[in-house]
């Protein structure tokens, strides 16, 4: 079987976590036909790529924290802690609840829950800008 799991944890981690767009990294993890659902909002690739750009302008660091990681078939399940620092200096952790589903190796679905743990109020909607 496929190690899905590893799949999703280096996609955060050349995604999220590094603090450079790259859009190849974008399309060597996530499918054409992406879709996510974050917190009641939808998103296309497109609007993929435009919510990753938008991180990379604001946040000076991002560390994913994974609390638990289940996969059963081409499903993922992850319920994580994302600790971030803007530029203008503030820090907040965001509790997050994801399924992803993967097709040809890619993640073409994502399903997301988010809250935030502390922080400053402007961070609420870091998982959907």
């Amino acid at each position: 079987m496929q190690q899905y799991k590893e799949l999703v944890q280096q996609a955060f981690k050349e995604v999220i976590e590094d603090m450079e767009y790259n859009e190849a990294a974008i399309e060597r993890y996530f499918s054409k036909d992406y879709r996510q659902y974050v917190d009641g909002k939808e998103l296309d690739l497109k609007g993929f790529y435009q919510h990753i750009k938008v991180q990379k302008e604001t946040l000076a660091a991002v560390h994913i924290e994974f609390k638990t990681i289940a996969q059963e078939n081409e499903i993922v399940f992850t319920n994580h802690l994302v600790h971030i620092k803007t530029k203008e200096g503030r820090m907040a952790i965001v509790h997050v609840i994801a399924e992803f589903h993967l097709y040809n190796n890619k993640i073409i679905y994502c399903n997301e829950l988010t809250r935030l743990l502390s922080g400053d109020e402007r961070e609420r909607d870091v998982g959907s800008r």
